[in-house]
């Protein structure tokens, strides 16, 4: 049986003191104090009334005195004014905490006075918006063909919301073909710029000018009409000279120089009073009908020749005179 020995391996022990290496390498990276000669001693190293000052040399200024505070005192200090500083501290604090409060208070109250006007004047925009929709509106519907479109003025309001403020309908005034066209056309005009509850100075101005311009139209009709019956008074009055019938006014001589025959018979009173009734009646229509009678006196018997002139003359201006039962009327 073999039996090995085992080989002891070398181990290497660090033969430097490790605690001295890591002081020297601090010593090294440390700044270098210069040592303090006794000339430059400190008041805290002299001291007060020390040997050094009693063996002053002469001609060497002395040392400055120095009064240094306990510590027991300067901790007090610190405590007092810890104490107390918390307090002001507290004081300023409940102090700013109420001018925060206020500010916030205030800040608020503006903020709500502010809401407060945007909510007036978004109720005055939306109203605003409603009356002039509802007028334009009007203006269109009653103006029917003649009237345009509605255009709308917009304004933005305090919620970012575009409302109407203003607006205008365009429509026609100008005159027709015919003056019947025109006086229809300008009557519905004038139904238009009054169509509004409350009428603007613009739409008054437009209502009167359409107003003129019917009246013209009208006075145009009654113009033609007036020509119309002319022409159909000289077409009649042609027409009968056509056929051979020609009227001529007889003349004041024919009618006075004809002797009249008097009366061959006495008439009583109640022929007379018939007659007198006769006569009141005859003169009453004619002065209401618009027609002329002649007359010769009353209980005057006329010859066959004179009535037959008589009916004549009546003939006569009975044709000649048409009374006029058209005129011209106008409205606004």
């Amino acid at each position: 049986m073999n039996i090995v020995t085992p080989i002891l391996t070398a181990l290497a022990f660090p033969t430097a003191n490790l605690n001295t290496e890591s002081a020297r390498r601090d010593n090294t990276l440390r700044e270098t104090i210069p040592q303090a000669s006794d000339a430059e001693q400190g008041a805290s190293q002299k001291g007060l009334g020390s040997d050094t000052d009693k063996a002053r040399t002469p001609g060497q200024p002395p040392s400055p005195v120095t009064y240094e505070r306990p510590q027991v005192q300067s901790e007090l200090q610190a405590a007092f004014d810890n104490v107390f500083g918390q307090e002001q501290d507290n004081a300023e604090d409940e102090s700013a905490g109420k001018q925060n409060a206020q500010d916030q208070q205030q800040s608020q109250e503006q903020s709500q006075q502010q809401t407060e006007q945007e909510q007036q004047e978004i109720a005055s925009l939306e109203a605003r918006d409603e009356e002039v929709r509802t007028h334009e509106q009007a203006h269109a519907v009653a103006g029917g063909q003649y009237a345009g479109t509605p255009q709308y003025e917009y304004t933005t309001g305090p919620d970012n919301k575009r409302y109407i403020t203003d607006g205008k309908v365009s429509i026609d005034i100008s005159e027709a073909q015919t003056p019947e066209q025109t006086l229809s056309k300008m009557q519905q005009v004038r139904t238009a710029a009054l169509a509004p509850a409350q009428p603007s100075a613009q739409d008054l101005k437009v209502a009167a000018e359409a107003s003129q311009k019917a009246f013209e139209a009208r006075a145009e009709i009654a113009e033609e009409k007036a020509e119309e019956s002319g022409q159909a008074l000289a077409s009649e009055g042609s027409s009968s000279q056509s056929n051979g019938v020609s009227i001529t006014p007889p003349s004041l001589n024919d009618i006075t120089d004809n002797t009249i025959e008097p009366p061959t018979r006495s008439l009583d009173d109640a022929v007379l009073s018939a007659q007198e009734a006769a006569k009141e009646n005859s003169e009453k229509n004619a002065y209401e009908g618009g027609a002329r009678s002649l007359d010769f006196g009353e209980a005057q018997e006329i010859s066959p020749a004179m009535a037959a002139r008589v009916g004549r003359i009546q003939n006569v201006y009975t044709q000649a005179y048409t009374p006029a039962s058209q005129g011209f009327s106008a409205s606004a």
